[in-house]
């Protein structure tokens, strides 16, 4: 059974600096900038036998006028629930401030074991100095250096140890080797984060209408027809010109990274704002991955009656053609309409991927294909194919061999490729062609 803990405290302590020393790789962005983590952020890393599943969380921030400081704690409130125990993480060179004794009070509301870890403790007198959190009414703390690794590994040993005493829950709900990786990207404010509420019938993202505001690419589980999908949402995609802080280059990076590990990408377009060039190079971008995709229209509810949806895939498709074989889905995630139709073409655009065709078919397919439509003559050169094997899938790719295949022209293989998918269908995925001489 995987354990969940939750990692709290104020801005700026090292949660996220932390959460990524706990992972073994870095996860969460960390900048000196205090509230850089805003949404709950999961990650998973094993020891001593034991795989834990981790949450990094916004900081408390009980005055604030941006207007995420509620939410934030909402969010915060939700990882404690849902966690089987809690770092409580304070900055050991700032030393104890009102905050952590009201973080201290709030944490002891729930019946969850606590850790209390002082961080940035980098040198002797610093860790004297540590003696002052017994003030917090305390067993027990963990001096550590979160940036250092300095104290990791007998944090670690008093997790694994609180993990063996814990009674051992049934059903583990681990995620497996079969589980759907699906990632939801595109520009900010297109409403990813809200699509992913609906989807998860709960607030496990913060939602608001100041384009940024996820900034991490956040992992949730969800149990759909008996197979478990890992969901990802991503912080917005933006030119790189747009990109001023170091921050949003972070961001950006995430979300490509996110992209790298989907199967099935969810490219969501404003319908409003209708889809721009970015979008396509972003389309294209998923492709060239070997990456399922779904086009997700949003915010139909503004736009439905005003125009056809045949009519607006076809403007849309101009903008994306590299990605003219993916499904469009025309949804509103503040009316919930077509909501429940994402993870179902999800789930097929997958099973496109992974599929696998006999050879003997194939060559028959191909045998056919060629009858309608012989290799053209390229400077007197007759081009045969001869033979067409599918080696791998994710994504599907075919190799075919040719007397010459470097003279078999580009719209000869988009030819072979549609007819392919005419035939197999392929919906939502991207296949390659490879071509081999005899």
């Amino acid at each position: 059974m995987k354990r969940v803990i939750c990692v709290v405290g104020r801005p700026n302590v090292g949660k996220s600096t932390l959460f990524n020393r706990l992972l073994g790789y870095r996860k969460a962005i960390t900048e000196d900038t205090p509230g850089v983590t805003r949404d709950r952020n999961y990650g998973e890393f094993e020891y001593g036998g034991r795989t834990f599943v981790l949450i990094d969380t916004g900081g408390f921030e009980p005055f604030r006028e941006d207007g995420f400081s509620p939410l934030v704690g909402q969010q915060i409130a939700r990882s404690i629930e849902e966690s089987s125990m809690v770092l409580f993480l304070l900055d050991g060179r700032e030393g104890i401030l009102p905050e952590d004794k009201d973080i201290a009070r709030t944490l002891r509301k729930y019946d969850k074991p606590v850790f209390f870890v002082i961080n940035k403790i980098d040198s002797q007198k610093r860790e004297l100095d540590a003696f002052e959190f017994y003030e917090l009414g305390i067993e027990k703390y963990y001096p550590i250096s979160a940036l250092h690794g300095t104290g990791i590994e007998d944090l670690l040993e008093g997790i694994t140890g609180m993990a063996a005493d814990m009674a051992e829950a049934t059903g583990s709900g681990e995620a497996t080797s079969s589980s759907l990786r699906v990632a939801i990207i595109g520009r900010p404010n297109t409403g990813k984060s809200s699509i992913t509420n609906r989807i998860l019938m709960s607030d496990r993202m913060i939602v608001s209408e100041v384009p940024g505001t996820t900034r991490d690419a956040i992992d949730s589980r969800v149990a759909f027809k008996g197979r478990e999908i890992v969901l990802i949402d991503t912080a917005g995609l933006r030119k790189k010109s747009k990109i001023i802080r170091k921050i949003e280059e972070y961001s950006v990076a995430s979300a490509i990274k996110s992209v790298e590990n989907a199967h099935v990408v969810n490219l969501v377009i404003d319908a409003v704002e209708g889809a721009s060039h970015q979008d396509g190079s972003i389309a294209h971008l998923v492709a060239a991955r070997g990456k399922g995709i779904c086009i997700i229209v949003n915010k139909w509810d503004l736009v439905e009656g005003k125009m056809k949806q045949n009519e607006y895939s076809a403007a849309m498709m101009e903008k994306m053609p590299h990605v003219s074989f993916a499904p469009v889905l025309f949804v509103s995630a503040k009316t919930g309409k077509n909501i429940g139709k994402i993870l179902e073409t999800d789930v097929a655009i997958y099973g496109q991927l992974t599929g696998m065709i006999k050879t003997k078919d194939l060559n028959r397919a191909l045998e056919e294909i060629m009858q309608k439509l012989h290799p053209p003559y390229q400077q007197g050169k007759s081009i045969r194919i001869s033979y067409i094997n599918q080696p791998k899938a994710l994504p599907p790719t075919f190799i075919l061999f040719s007397n010459h295949p470097e003279r078999i022209p580009e719209h000869y293989k988009r030819y072979i490729e549609n007819s392919l998918r005419e035939r197999y269908g392929f919906r939502g995925a991207p296949i390659r062609l490879v071509f081999k001489k005899k």
